[in-house]
């Protein structure tokens, strides 16, 4: 590709993406993506083949209006996180995959073109927690309390899509596993075990941590060279048991302790919602301070929990929440992707909404036998 085209659509248009020409994501039905906040289903891997979907009208369509710097309506989930954060650009997954893929030679105007550079495998919902800002789709365990159908890729339609990761996985910048929870997915087991150790690939799993100590999907991670542990935690001690109902505080501290001298590279990620909004400062400090952990994601609470959304705060707990994130943002003013997460967070809180979440949490306590009053006693009062 000319290098001054390369140069402009990397460095200076406002909409370009890569991951069209890059990246896969596929869900727990076998629906393909161009990544996990891709609106366009692109095809069915049960009934078509990898290379079908991606060399389809659809995905071309995408590569064609990307390529011409036009925002295309399979982005529109992305796009509303991006933000000016320190007078620098915070492009969110757009600036995470464009920076990892921006070094291949990859003929961007050709609408044909794939090379398989990152995969994102949320190819089953089987889950042992019922995490309270979860829902059926992603949750077995939530899926069975309600009586609905556990969302979980075919074997035949796994084996489809590893056979077309191990013969592409020279060219493999990443692998993402993902769920559910991916240490109980067996599909994970089988990619895991025949990939290669000696490529230069980073594979990154998000787990709650609640694996045994004879894991066997952590065993085969531990035999490769570059692995990023993603852990996910809103808050600590009772509120995290709370939130991620099912889970231990206890068992994820000692999991981590475990494989804290292992060669992973560890991150936490919380979900910003209104049980977390007063102490997601104070749990990325909780992890900095003890485990030397300062890579952090947040996610913005979605999976149509919406009663659960930091804009149905009550005015005095966003002012509150608002003052703890502006000093936790000003500490971290030159990380660039904090800072541009917590923008989203402080743009969130500033929306108006309508402090709903109490017959949420009480349904909750209906299932598990709990009482989110005595958890989240400053959420009790709207004032």
């Amino acid at each position: 590709m000319d290098p001054k085209r390369k140069f402009f659509l990397f460095n200076q248009a406002k909409h370009f993406c890569s991951v069209p020409w890059t990246h896969l994501k596929v869900d727990m039905s076998g629906n393909v993506n161009t990544c996990v906040v891709g609106a366009e289903d692109l095809g069915d891997l049960n009934v078509k083949s990898v290379k079908e979907i991606l060399s389809s009208e659809k995905i071309k369509k995408i590569r064609n209006n990307l390529s011409q710097d036009i925002l295309d309506n399979n982005c529109h989930h992305c796009h509303p996180y991006e933000n000016k954060a320190n007078d620098d650009d915070y492009n969110f997954l757009r600036g995470l995959y464009n920076s990892m893929f921006k070094s291949e030679d990859i003929d961007y105007d050709k609408l044909e073109d794939f090379k398989l550079q990152g995969v994102d495998l949320h190819w089953s919902s089987l889950c042992d927690l019922k995490c309270v800002t979860c829902w059926s789709k992603q949750s077995s365990s939530i899926a069975k309390e309600e009586g609905k159908e556990v969302l979980h890729t075919s074997n035949a339609t796994a084996d489809k899509l590893i056979d077309y990761i191990i013969a592409n996985q020279g060219s493999l910048r990443e692998i993402y596993l993902s769920g559910g929870e991916p240490t109980m997915i067996n599909h994970n087991l089988r990619l895991l075990k025949r990939l290669r150790r000696d490529l230069n690939f980073k594979i990154r799993i998000n787990t709650n941590m609640m694996w045994e100590p004879d894991n066997q999907i952590i065993k085969e991670l531990l035999e490769f060279p570059h692995v990023l542990v993603t852990m996910s935690a809103d808050a600590i001690d009772q509120r995290y048991n709370y939130i991620r109902r099912g889970a231990d505080w206890t068992k994820f501290l000692k999991n981590l302790t475990n494989l804290l001298t292992s060669h992973f590279t560890w991150r936490l990620n919380s979900v910003f919602f209104v049980g977390s909004a007063l102490y997601l400062s104070e749990t990325q400090d909780f992890f900095v301070e003890n485990y030397g952990i300062n890579d952090f994601t947040i996610n913005q609470c979605g999976m149509e929990q919406y009663d659960l959304q930091c804009r149905n705060l009550p005015s005095g707990i966003k002012e509150k929440a608002l003052e703890k994130l502006l000093k936790h943002q000003n500490r971290h003013k030159h990380n660039l992707n904090l800072f541009g997460q917590l923008n989203n967070c402080i743009k969130e809180i500033n929306i108006e909404g309508d402090p709903n979440y109490k017959n949420y949490f009480d349904q909750i306590d209906l299932k598990a036998g709990t009482n989110w009053t005595e958890v989240f006693p400053e959420l009790v009062y709207d004032n």
